[in-house]
């Protein structure tokens, strides 16, 4: 999905760029066509009228002091067609092309025919009507705007417009990278809440995004290691003062009763510090990005029911039910089953710790997904400390130490088992007193290879 994302956008900006500099050349090579008129036609029509003017002049009998001769005609009126035209002019017989029986066939028209002299100028060929004379014009002049000048205007005009369409294009370019450049910059100065804000039409905008995300994973990252290493230094160095205390009393004392006494707890503390280590080790190893979760098919009936046979003898009632959507369903679950066992187990010693009569677990499958309620009738959990207790030790109230058991890391284990499972755990109130914990994942997780 990412893939396309970033492809949409690369390809916009590529469609914006290419059809810009379509459009900037289709429009100045219409202004070149109407500038100047394409094809060896553009002098003749320039001239044709002029040509239609002098033939007529030319077979005008009736114009005084002139000879009926049309040559002769030609030869009084030459200079003065000259200075109005400008340009040279003749009058040649037929028999003068002979031979060129294309050229001759194209004068038979009675159009104007172009044609160039040996040095590439045009010269104008009109047959005079009903005569063998061929009015010839030129060789004619360039225009006073040539066409090398309007095509070069042309052509650096096309340069311009498409360097000030890049400008526009990069310009923007420029200022969102900028702005990323100035993010990561405050980012790498352990300003971890810097973020790239860029518009959603920005051609890095999925470049943005990711940053953002990653930055938002390195930030809690970070936050959540500073916050365990406060935890653990915490955590560790009460057992370790016990221990140190213990030490130094042994040393001063010759009482054995004493001495086993103190080694006994000593021994409590080495237990204690292994567990809190265990613990630690478990929650780190749940938090690798690279984590390979294998899961398997599992009867969720026959599972469940092992689970709960380990609190059957406990002071307070423990009751499950597994309720199925489908009464058909074979009532078969994907999940590592260990893992799931120790989120199950560790939210069923919170319930235990502070249950009062009882602690009921109901599973129930539908096509999609599990769900597993574990509700106590304790004395509940304050709803805006909801999220707080799956946090690494957290501890609402003093009640909530090592002596009623645990290190504050249970809850928060299973926070990371269900999301290992692509899952989720809440907490909601039980009425009329109590806390249910709601474990959901999907049924059909990815299973692993058999061995």
């Amino acid at each position: 999905m990412q893939e396309r994302f970033s492809s949409f956008f690369f390809l916009r900006s590529y469609v914006a760029i290419a059809a810009g500099i379509l459009i900037i050349a289709l429009a100045l090579d219409s202004l070149l066509v109407w500038l100047i008129p394409a094809g060896n036609t553009e002098a003749a029509q320039r001239h044709a009228a002029d040509l239609a003017l002098i033939e007529m002049q030319l077979q005008n009998p009736l114009q005084a002091n002139l000879s009926s001769d049309i040559a002769a005609r030609f030869v009084a009126l030459e200079s003065q067609f000259e200075s109005a035209l400008g340009v040279p002019l003749s009058l040649y017989e037929q028999e003068d092309f002979a031979g060129q029986d294309a050229f001759l066939s194209a004068l038979q028209t009675g159009e104007v025919v172009s044609g160039f002299d040996s040095e590439g100028q045009e010269i104008l060929y009109r047959l005079l009507e009903n005569s063998d004379q061929v009015l010839v014009l030129g060789p004619l002049r360039e225009p006073t705007t040539s066409r090398n000048s309007i095509e070069s205007i042309v052509i650096i005009s096309y340069y311009v417009l498409v360097a000030i369409l890049l400008f526009l294009w990069v310009r923007p370019f420029y200022r969102d990278l900028s702005a990323l450049r100035h993010a990561a910059s405050r980012f790498g100065r352990d300003d971890f809440s810097s973020r790239v804000e860029v518009d959603a039409r920005s051609s890095i905008l999925p470049v943005a995004q990711s940053f953002n995300r990653m930055a938002e994973r390195i930030q809690y990252l970070v936050t959540a290691h500073r916050d365990l290493t406060n935890a653990v230094s915490h955590e560790l160095r009460t057992p370790l003062a016990r221990f140190k205390f213990s030490m130094e009393i042994l040393s001063k004392t010759d009482d054995e009763d004493k001495k086993t006494e103190y080694l006994n707890a000593m021994k409590s503390d080495v237990q204690e510090l292994e567990e809190l280590i265990d613990e630690m080790l478990t929650y780190a190893r749940l938090s690798e990005e690279n984590l390979q979760l294998h899961q398997t098919s599992v009867h969720l009936d026959a599972w469940l029911n092992r689970q709960m046979n380990l609190y059957a003898a406990g002071p307070v009632h423990v009751k499950y039910r597994v309720a199925m959507s489908n009464p058909s369903d074979d009532g078969r679950v994907h999940c590592n089953a260990d893992l799931m066992a120790r989120a199950l187990n560790n939210i069923l010693r919170n319930s235990l710790r502070y249950a009062a009569t009882a602690v009921t677990v109901t599973a129930t499958l539908s096509d999609e997904n599990v769900v597993i309620r574990i509700c106590d009738d304790g004395p509940g959990i304050p709803t805006d400390k909801h999220q707080a207790v799956f946090e690494p030790f957290a501890r609402l109230d003093t009640s909530r130490d090592k002596q009623s058991g645990g290190y504050g890391l249970g809850l928060a284990i299973a926070r990371r088992i269900m999301q290992r499972h692509n899952g989720s755990i809440s907490l909601e109130n039980n009425m009329p007193t109590g806390a249910c914990f709601i474990l959901q994942w999907p049924r059909m997780g990815e299973l692993s290879p058999s061995k």
